[in-house]
């Protein structure tokens, strides 16, 4: 889908006013290795930005940086969830791995983060508003808390070193209000998507989720800017991404697109092309191993993933063949492992006795509430009588190619027998490799080995 006129002219002006210093200031620039800045919006789905194709939302800034750097289409989070979502970032590791499957739980603290080891290799690194990792985030140089003004980093900050900055927005994070931008985005221009049901109540709460949005566009402009003014944007590393998805139903905490892929974009001004889009699988865990690569740091032989530095150049087209994620607790109970290809998709239920259990925030959103409402009705139509469904597959198939909103679940076609099994093999491998608290699926310990599943345990003959 292409962006309208107006949001094209709109990013084009707004990148030749954030982007035109950038060549005028490579003089001033005096560091080997780039500047990163990593601006993290929170609860953020694609296609939810204008460069994804989103023609109703505004997002300036962030759409010039697509326009003049990388957008990847097919970023992945390691879980739908904030805090074990956000280990992974810093860690360059599996949730489960570093003991942070669950909301609200730090990785260990001997585990090498990302902060401690730029720092080792003489950045100075900070960080602003939301880390949600409180061990890490006393490992950074500065930290701004959720008060402290987007400025003061760049003020303090050491100008003969070059640093790392953690922007991490609570936006579009719950709970929602009026005027968190001026002019608010309009309900009836939103884009409802198919999972949802098309209420005025919920569109009403995608607007403010859109408003939520705008507002981190602002602020990362303010952050360009500010790049711009100390003269140091034409060698940093920006990279934009969400930390899970959209909060809404059949989104956040779950393993479905909405859940799990996000937006990511990469600009690196003279070194990438710009206006690139790439379908390379991308998971945010190698985000890590990237930082690390480009400032010529130390890369533990425990980190797991991938540099997506080849990318970046234009050196390669891929980097991986899967993507891994899970989900633990949220709230509730509900256990599930994934793996990702280029076409396929595979999740595996460790509850499948129960169905579709929403996070808190969600249960009482108003697009939840209208889902209830209909369903008391009578009137969920289509797809969404998914909601009615009190139970779930063990094993849930998608072709992700035919069927983007994963309403097909090809688990049980005999002509899909054999990819199941290859996959839950495949998934079973990586989860005996990050030694996961879970028992793989049975495919994993291979046809030499009869399985059968019972109440939760693998019994072996």
């Amino acid at each position: 889908m292409q962006s309208s006129r107006r949001q094209f002219l709109t990013a084009m002006a707004t990148t030749a006013f954030a982007f035109g210093a950038a060549t005028r200031s490579h003089a001033k620039s005096k560091s080997t290795h780039p500047n990163i800045v990593f601006l993290f919006s929170d609860d953020h789905s694609v296609p939810d930005l204008g460069c994804y194709g989103n023609q109703a939302i505004h997002t300036p800034n962030l759409d010039a940086l697509a326009a003049t750097g990388m957008r990847f289409d097919r970023g992945y989070v390691t879980s739908p969830q904030c805090s074990p979502s956000r280990a992974s970032i810093l860690t360059g590791r599996t949730p489960h791995a570093v003991g942070a499957s669950r909301l609200h739980m730090n990785a260990y603290k001997q585990t090498p983060n990302v902060p401690r080891l730029l720092r080792d290799a003489g950045y100075h690194t900070g960080a602003l508003r939301k880390v949600h990792q409180g061990h890490i985030q006393r490992d950074f140089d500065f930290y701004g808390g959720y008060k402290k003004p987007i400025a003061s980093f760049f003020e303090q900050r050491p100008k003969d070193k070059p640093f790392f900055l953690w922007f991490g927005s609570t936006d579009p994070h719950r709970d929602y209000a009026p005027g968190a931008v001026d002019p608010p985005h309009d309900p009836a221009l939103v884009e409802v998507p198919e999972f949802l049901p098309d209420t005025p109540e919920v569109r009403q709460d995608l607007a403010y989720y859109y408003d939520e949005i705008g507002r981190f566009d602002k602020e990362c402009g303010e952050i360009i800017a500010l790049l711009e003014q100390q003269g140091v944007r034409d060698n940093t590393l920006i990279v934009m991404a969400g930390d899970n998805g959209m909060p809404f139903p059949r989104a956040k905490a779950t393993l479905y697109e909405p859940g799990v892929k996000v937006p990511l974009l990469a600009n690196w001004p003279g070194v990438i092309e710009p206006g690139r889009s790439s379908k390379a699988l991308a998971s945010l865990m190698d985000l890590a191993k990237t930082w690390l690569d480009v400032a010529g740091a130390a890369i533990p032989k425990t980190m797991e993933g991938v540099s997506l530095a080849p990318l970046l150049r234009g050196a390669k087209d891929t980097v991986r063949e899967h993507v891994f994620f899970e989900r633990d607790w949220h709230d509730n109970w509900d256990p599930m492992r994934g793996v990702v290809t280029e076409r396929y998709k595979l999740i595996q239920n460790y509850r499948p006795e129960v169905g579709y259990i929403p996070s808190w925030d969600l249960l009482r959103s108003p697009s939840f509430e209208s889902i209830i409402k209909k369903a008391k009705d009578g009137t969920l139509e289509g797809p969404l009588k998914w909601y009615h469904e009190t139970t779930k597959p063990l094993v849930e198939l998608y072709d992700l190619e035919a069927d983007p909103g994963e309403w097909k679940n090809l688990a049980e076609v005999p002509e899909h027998k054999q990819r199941v099994i290859d996959m839950q093999k495949t998934l079973g491998k990586w989860m005996n490799q990050t030694n996961d608290f879970l028992p793989p699926p049975a495919a994993a310990y291979g046809k030499d080995r009869k399985n059968t599943l019972d109440g939760g345990a693998i019994w072996w003959e």
